[in-house]
């Protein structure tokens, strides 16, 4: 009878830790399709690395470090902003109450323990991404600059379309408003991408927004980028010695430099440019690595995360339109990209979007 007592608390905690992996594994199931999406690429990658030698290493781990910044980062950001808001509405409780709302947060814990998987899974996704980007010249030279200054020529009235953005955010400081709006790009990105992740009120909606981020890195990011191999405006005359795109340059030196005199701003995407182009001269794969025109993947992923914000609501739609815009001048103010790169962004995700969604009310027993 003793005996029996004694095994009693263990089963007990044997069938909870069950039940715990049971929910778990629903959970996955879920989302088995971004899952399935991971493992095939993944496997076809790796495998592309055995049959071909490339000059640097594939690895899965790129991203892992940076999600688990970005991760910590945003948690404490979030937990002061509710904390000082608790306080700022008087709360009695404000200890008390921060903590029952952090609980209804992380618990129950197996769908915590879900988001953390699939964050991981998106960390693989990503270094995938910047391994195909970064073997682009290598499986295919960047040879459509030329062709892609001429067309955008050709669409902007004979125009450069970067002698339009400098008319119009002529100064160092619309200069500097356009590299903020384009840094912000990252932030709001992962926390779309984020609030997508745990957000289950619309299941339909949430995987359309995932199937299609996941596949336009895939799509845009690495097949068309390769097709089209291009450097962009920044590089050009680094590559070929072409120097169309030297006074381009030489403003947005002027300007930075011109900021630096208060209180050591710049122009952010000088140096960020003459990161990238170090890390390909030197052939280190790393974070955020490669050089890659048409497509303009800040492009892409700001309408996506327009046409996905304006399906919750139409007002931060509206919002997320405008930024995009932004970002559509503002890679070619900063001369990262031709215009036409954008173009193709937008009309190529407006499809994938569309395709994807389409997909989705075909097989909506599959995602719910």
């Amino acid at each position: 009878m003793t005996q029996e007592s004694n095994y009693k608390p263990q089963r007990e905690v044997l069938d909870k830790v069950y039940q715990w992996c049971v929910l778990l594994k629903i959970e996955i199931i879920k989302d088995r399709f971004l899952y399935l999406y991971c493992l095939l690429t993944t496997s076809a990658i790796y495998a592309l690395t055995l049959y071909y030698s490339f000059p640097f290493q594939y690895s899965v781990n790129t991203y892992f470090h940076t999600l688990y910044l970005a991760t910590y980062s945003a948690f404490l950001i979030w937990c002061t902003y509710y904390y000082l808001y608790l306080l700022y509405k008087k709360e009695k409780r404000p200890t008390k109450r921060f903590l029952l709302k952090l609980k209804s947060i992380l618990l129950p814990l197996h769908q915590t323990v879900a988001v953390i998987l699939l964050f991981l899974t998106l960390g693989v996704v990503f270094a995938n991404y910047t391994f195909l980007k970064f073997i682009i010249p290598v499986i295919n030279p960047y040879e459509f600059d030329h062709a892609l200054a001429e067309l955008d020529k050709v669409l902007h009235l004979g125009l450069d379309p970067w002698l339009i953005t400098h008319y119009v955010f002529s100064s160092p400081w619309a200069s500097l408003l356009l590299n903020t709006a384009y840094n912000l790009w990252f932030f709001i990105m992962w926390g779309v991408l984020f609030f997508f992740l745990i957000y289950k009120r619309q299941p339909i909606l949430r995987f359309q927004f995932l199937i299609t981020f996941l596949l336009t890195w895939m799509l845009l990011g690495s097949v068309t980028a390769t097709l089209f191999s291009s450097v962009g405006p920044c590089y050009l005359e680094l590559l070929t010695g072409d120097q169309q795109f030297t006074p381009l340059m030489d403003t947005l030196n002027a300007q930075s430099q011109y900021l630096e005199g208060y209180g050591g701003l710049s122009l952010w995407a000088l140096n960020t440019q003459n990161y990238l182009w170090q890390a390909y001269e030197n052939q280190q794969n790393g974070l955020g690595a490669g050089i890659s025109a048409l497509p303009s993947m800040h492009v892409s992923i700001a309408i996506l995360v327009a046409l996905s914000l304006y399906r919750l609501n139409k007002t931060a739609g509206y919002l997320a339109y405008a930024f995009a815009a932004l970002i559509q001048i503002g890679s070619v103010h900063l001369a990262w990209h031709y215009a036409v790169d954008g173009y193709v962004s937008i009309i190529l995700t407006i499809l994938l979007w569309k395709l994807v969604g389409r997909f989705i009310a075909r097989f909506p027993q599959w995602f719910n």
